[in-house]
């Protein structure tokens, strides 16, 4: 089992070479500027976020921007640009035929990528922006078929999701991750993009992963059902976001117990990509959500950490 410590991506983190603009005009979006009239429902851009008007106002130049403004602005959604870097996964960033992102975070060995919509996808990691390429891998998303008549007779399903190899960690790497779509006309999106460090629950004295057997795994709906009110069996059905929460055991080392501790704490309350196996037969196991867990100490060396896992949306 292993977790992706998130580092938090901001604008300046974002490289040149992007191609999503901070500002898509392509995609409608308009750029909030400190003059004019706006109107209930206008859409405004600042900072990364879209902005909704609540109240017809002409601003001046000593107006607020819409973050602290309050009284005429509520926020609606992150940019098409900074949608993968928000805490969801359905807000999706989107762009024809292909997307690139170029990201300097710093410090960091490694990505996961969700809510993925491409038949390719490829990544170089560089020693620094411009310098030498440490790490590369392209290739299509394509899950394994299930069996010999989803291989033979095209059932196939592109993959929604996509974790790196362990990075060598640098100061200054430089990630560059590209989507593509095999027609130009269809769009590529990814809806959570997190990058940060690989840790790893090892077994005692083992260097693999300790988690145990007996994972569970339980699809849940976000979706709403009204009863009718004659009783009849009869009702009305919202339909929701789906989610999966995953529950099991870690076995690890005692003196590592500490550093656990920490790593729970510290990703409390945050989303994180957890992935459990690289064999294909668990690929359902890994997901993004929000991860708590209790340590008992079964022995002077051994720890077992009793864990949830409820996947976001």
């Amino acid at each position: 089992m292993r977790i992706l410590l998130p580092t938090t991506i901001t604008e300046p983190m974002i490289g040149a070479a992007t191609t999503i603009p901070a500002v898509d005009t392509a995609n409608g979006e308009v750029l909030w500027v400190p003059s004019g009239t706006y109107a209930i429902n206008d859409l405004r851009v600042y900072a990364g976020g879209v902005y909704a008007c609540v109240k017809a106002h002409t601003a001046t130049a000593a107006s607020k921007p819409p973050p602290q403004d309050a009284a005429n602005w509520l926020f609606k959604e992150p940019t098409n640009r900074m949608a993968p870097f928000d805490e969801y996964i359905y807000t999706k960033a989107r762009q024809p035929g292909a997307l690139t992102y170029v990201l300097n975070p710093g410090f960091i060995t490694g990505f996961a990528m969700y809510g993925v919509e491409a038949d390719a996808s490829a990544f170089e990691y560089r020693e620094s922006p411009g310098g030498a390429v440490l790490v590369s891998a392209a290739g299509p998303l394509w899950e394994q078929a299930y069996g010999h008549w989803e291989l033979l007779f095209g059932d196939l399903q592109r993959t929604e999701k996509w974790t790196s190899p362990l990075l060598p960690m640098r100061p200054a790497g430089e990630l560059t991750v590209t989507l593509t779509r095999n027609n130009a006309d269809v769009e590529a999106a990814v809806g959570w993009l997190g990058v940060g460090r690989w840790v790893t629950l090892f077994a005692p004295g083992r260097d693999f992963g300790g988690t145990e057997y007996g994972i569970e795994v339980t699809p849940k709906s976000y979706a709403y059902f009204e009863r009718s009110k004659t009783n009849d069996g009869t009702y009305k059905r919202q339909p929701g976001r789906k989610a999966k929460v995953v529950t099991g055991s870690v076995v690890i080392d005692s003196k590592q117990a500490p550093q656990v501790d920490g790593w729970l704490r510290h990703i409390l309350d945050v989303p994180v990509a957890v992935d459990f196996s690289d064999l294909p037969r668990y690929r359902h196991l890994s997901t993004v959500g929000f991860l708590t867990g209790s340590l008992k100490t079964d022995s002077w060396g051994i720890t077992r950490m009793n864990f949830t896992l409820e996947g976001n949306v």
